[in-house]
């Protein structure tokens, strides 16, 4: 069942409208005046009878209960949307369910190449006059917007249809947790454990000032790939009614004087006034609104409503999941209404499991009063996992392995020398790890492979290990002294943590070392950036890494399996970063279905990190789905560290996908915010900045990309020297973006650089090298020195062959580019060649559809016209224009170049008219966007052209050649100014 099942509901019977129970008007009133019946009395008749029109349903959706609609406005179930109907951007595929408000449709987003959810409004829905209900939508959607949380369903979009208003969601596949709950028998941990996520997302909404007001079972998604999310903010208000003008409440004996009418989709209450939330009023009336049986007290009451509102839904909610019963007695709306209102709880079932601890927990949330409550649902959340028996199973373990940790030390100070202070011993835990039987091991390794770059590469890497070694063991040290020596702050259970987390780094340094000592060519080429990938060393500084760390299975053989899978994933790592990808996924894989088995949620989380990086590496779309199931893993048990390194794969995966720009800038937020939290600089926040820089040139916008790879560098420069690799990698993507700007010169002084880093650190054969001759041969070949651009170029492409898999994007890329230069340089048959070749490597690593095919597409289509294939040409232009198009939109100046190519061809063709159109077109999408002056040429020659050849604006024509003139005065552009004088000579005026 997907996402979109969300609010299904009975189809609604026309029922006549009952006669109203005890009604009175002044004009029957008694002189003397009678004995009122109890107010709680009714309100409950009035809501069962409200609730007698209903269909029979165990669905609970919200109702809302106003005065009576107009008839007019129960119409028939509309008839679906036909398939491919456009709905703003989006493609209608089917419909997926109605409810009071709206339908749900499936969709397609051809614009971003994905699925999502429409939730279109429908005329008079939940019995609201349309200028109420499209304001309730539109204030669902500003309240999703407003939060960017893994457990809060995302909002894509809003927008118009006609005169119906939608927002569009993210197409999950899942079910409501009620529907969950009744799919087979689930323990009270797997209910706590997805009601705890839930609960983040309230939690989130908190953060954001909002008030749910509306949180049941129903209002729960529960994926298939193990997300769980909150929705339908259509109730939601802001914390509080404290708002200037905002309505007084009223209190309850006026709400039960009032008359509720029924009408067919009203189930709870409905009163006089109430503010309604957000920047849009939902109604003229003011409606009392929720679902009796999780409503808080101060709902019915009208009084100001806060998050511990939402705390008491939540816990009436989980109430309902564990004991499959309302935690409040009775069976209907008004009776539940008073029972909630009473505070008549029901007692446990008898058969109950649900341990004692837990419901004291709820009931403490499910308290009549606010300030009864828990003080937060953070506070709530933490005390749902405070099991007693797990507490001091944990407390037991971590005195056992602070002691063990004491005798491990004692030990290897004893072996290292037995008059030395505890604390001084450390260098002893790098025997066998990297100590001189394994670095001549290495060394000898090295040399076996006969590379002549081993002998730098062996240098390269005994410098760093070197260094890295040295910073753990003075870690360590440092740690152990602040405990035992200095008798600072930092507590057994701190050095226990630290010592946990410095094991894990030591672990992985010897897995990488034990990979160094069997290396083969490949191994020792990629050598260098491996001991680059170590993880960090300062992350086990980090109060939040520590307290993740001290967490631990409590049954000791599941401790002591957990940490052999550690192992193996250190191995992985290794294998990864060493670039093994085929053998580091074979270690991973196992592993993560092994963690699941244990149910250790901290060991599924890393396996998965490590599995969706390995998969990456392949370009596996099957990455994204293990890195987001590992983020959402690690935000579960509060792994930020892993969460951290999830996000910045996430954003580096995306980053060269001009169809998943809006994707990149979304991870990268989410990634920047949790590392700004976490106080992480250096390498990972690099890595994470020039990925978004990478998002930038993407999407078009060169000049944001070139800020944000000097951000890159920046953070870079904190920790690492301005010729190690990550470096050069940051400087080849800023050459990138000086390029994009047609700052040619520039760019070809940083691709220099960049080049001498990779050559120095990793050989002449490594694919970086490889690629760094591509980026130095493309700025000469633009700046007009093509036969001196060939030479580093086809050396970069054969390096790139020998060294990447046939499917990998950058082929295409180093392809594209060599075949540009042929033509430049007159080798126009040898051009053809390669840029077929080209466009097939870039098919075969996307797929035929895929926007990077365009740029292959459009180069080869300017050769063509160039040979005199014209006609031929206008398939490729029109191809490149298609996938850009659908990729990246109208406006996007990457359209530029296949429109002016095929207003080229059609010039060729003799069909200067038609090549008005595209140019046009090419020309106001360039003189809109910061473009480099020698493209802005080309699209104002060629429409020169064309306006001469047919004799629609002469006039214009020789302006726009004489523009064309004056901005191309940088160097590589004397060619194409030539051919504009020389065009441009007998068509000036003479005299």
């Amino acid at each position: 069942m997907s996402l979109e099942r969300l609010k299904r509901s009975q189809p609604e019977q026309q029922t006549a409208l009952p006669e109203t129970v005890g009604e009175r008007t002044p004009n029957d009133r008694p002189d003397s005046p009678e004995p009122e019946l109890d107010a709680l009395e009714v309100l409950e008749q009035e809501l069962e009878r409200a609730r007698s029109v209903l269909s029979q349903s165990e669905a609970e959706p919200t109702r809302v209960v106003g005065p009576p609609p107009p008839l007019s406005l129960f119409s028939d179930d509309p008839q679906p949307l036909p398939r491919g109907t456009s709905v703003g951007r989006y493609l209608v595929l089917e419909r997926l369910g109605t409810g009071g408000m709206g339908e749900v449709y499936a969709a397609f987003d051809p614009q971003l190449n994905r699925k999502v959810a429409i939730k279109l409004l429908l005329p008079g829905g939940e019995g609201l006059e349309r200028n109420e209900a499209r304001p309730r939508l539109m204030r669902e959607a500003q309240a999703m917007a407003r939060l960017s949380h893994p457990n809060v369903l995302p909002v894509f979009d809003i927008g118009e249809h006609g005169d119906r208003i939608f927002i569009a969601l993210e197409l999950v596949e899942g079910t409501t947790l009620r529907q969950w709950l009744k799919e087979q028998p689930r323990h009270w941990r797997e209910v706590v454990h997805v009601l705890t996520l839930a609960g983040r997302g309230l939690a989130a909404a908190h953060a954001a000032g909002l008030v749910h007001r509306d949180f049941k079972p129903d209002n729960v998604l529960v994926g298939r790939d193990g997300r769980v999310l909150v929705y339908d903010f259509g109730l939601a208000c802001e914390q509080g009614t404290g708002a200037p003008g905002a309505p007084v409440p009223v209190d309850l004996a006026e709400l039960l004087r009032a008359e509720p009418p029924i009408h067919q989709d009203t189930g709870p209450i409905s009163g006089l006034r109430t503010r309604e939330p957000l920047e849009t009023p939902v109604t003229h009336h003011g409606l009392v609104m929720g679902t009796p049986g999780y409503m808080a007290p101060e709902q019915y009451r009208q009084e100001p409503v806060t998050d511990r509102a939402d705390q008491f839904s939540f816990c009436a909610t989980l109430y309902y999941a564990l004991y499959r019963e309302h935690a409040f007695e009775g069976t209907g709306a008004g009776a539940l209404a008073r029972a909630t209102l009473e505070g008549h709880l029901r007692p446990p079932p008898r058969d109950s499991r649900v341990p004692s601890w837990l419901r004291r927990v709820l009931l403490k949330g499910l308290s009549l009063h606010p300030s009864e409550r828990h003080a937060s649902m953070g506070v709530l959340l933490e005390l749902l996992h405070d099991d007693p028996r797990t507490r001091r199973l944990r407390q037991a373990l971590v005195a056992v392995a602070a002691a063990f940790l004491v005798a491990v030390v004692a030990g290897a100070v004893g072996q290292w020398h037995q008059r030395q202070s505890l604390c001084q011993g450390m260098a002893a835990r790098m025997d066998g790890v990297w100590d001189a039987p394994r670095q001549e091991a290495i060394r000898k390794a090295f040399l076996a492979t006969g590379a002549p770059y081993a002998a730098d590469a062996w240098s390269g890497v005994k410098g760093a290990l070197d260094t890295y070694a040295s910073a753990w063991v003075e870690r360590q040290r440092q740690a152990c002294e602040a405990t035992r020596t200095r008798s600072q702050s930092s507590s057994e259970a701190q050095l226990s943590a630290r010592t946990v987390c410095l094991e894990r780094r030591r672990s992985e340094l010897k897995s990488l070392t034990g990979v160094l000592a069997e290396a083969d060519a490949s191994v020792v080429e990629r050598s260098v950036e491996a001991v680059r990938g170590l993880s960090e060393l300062s992350t086990c500084d980090a109060e939040d890494a520590l307290a993740a760390n001290v967490l631990a299975p409590a049954d000791a053989t599941v401790a002591a399996r957990v940490e052999d899978l550690r192992a193996s994933l250190s191995r992985a790592r290794a294998l990864r970063i060493s670039g093994q990808y085929a053998a580091g996924l074979s270690v991973a894989a196992p592993v993560v279905s092994e963690a699941r088995a244990l149910g250790y949620r901290p060991l599924v989380a890393e396996a998965l990190l490590e599995l969706g990086q390995q998969q990456a590496g392949f370009g596996n779309p099957e990455a994204e789905h293990l890195l987001k199931e590992a983020m959402w893993t690690a935000d579960e048990v509060r792994l930020d560290e892993v969460r951290a390194e999830a996000l910045v794969a996430l954003t580096q995966y995306v980053a060269y996908d001009a169809a998943r720009v809006r994707d990149g800038h979304d991870w990268y937020q989410q990634a920047r915010a949790l590392l700004v939290r976490t106080r992480r600089e250096g390498r990972l926040l690099a890595e994470l900045e020039s990925a978004h820089g990478l998002v930038y040139a993407a999407q078009g916008d060169a000049a944001a990309a070139e800020a944000s790879q000097h951000n890159a560098l920046a953070a870079l420069a904190k920790v690492s020297s301005p010729e190690s690799p990550e470096a050069a990698v940051v400087l080849r993507r800023l050459g990138t973006t000086l390029s994009a700007q047609g700052l040619h010169e520039e760019a070809l002084s940083v691709y220099q650089r960049a080049h001498t880093a990779f050559h120095k650190a990793l050989g002449a054969e490594h694919p970086r090298v490889g690629s760094s001759l591509v980026n130095i041969g493309t700025t000469l070949s633009a700046l007009g020195r093509h036969a001196e651009a060939l030479e580093p170029l086809r050396q970069g492409v054969a390096i790139v062959e020998r060294s990447l898999p046939s499917h990998h994007p950058f082929r295409a890329s180093a392809l594209d580019a060599l075949g540009a230069a042929l033509w430049r340089d007159g080798k126009t048959s040898e051009a053809l060649k390669v840029l077929h070749r080209a466009v097939e490597a870039a098919e075969q690593a996307r797929g035929p559809e895929h926007p990077d095919v365009a740029g292959p597409s459009t180069t080869l289509g300017l050769v063509l016209v160039d040979a005199g294939n014209s006609t031929e040409a206008l398939n490729y232009f029109e191809r490149a224009l298609r996938l850009r198009e659908s990729a990246l939109g109208a406006h996007h100046p990457e359209l530029a170049a296949p429109l002016t190519g095929r207003g080229e061809a059609l010039l060729k063709l003799g069909r200067a008219a038609e090549a008005l159109a595209p140019l046009e077109r090419a020309l106001s999408l360039r003189e809109s966007h910061a473009v480099p002056q020698q493209e802005l040429a080309e699209t104002r020659f060629a429409l020169a052209r064309a306006l001469w050849a047919s004799r629609k604006d002469t006039t214009r024509a020789r302006e726009l050649a004489k523009q064309a003139e004056r901005t191309l005065e940088q160097p590589g552009s004397e060619s194409l100014r030539a051919r504009v004088q020389e065009w441009l000579a007998p068509r000036m005026p003479h005299g």
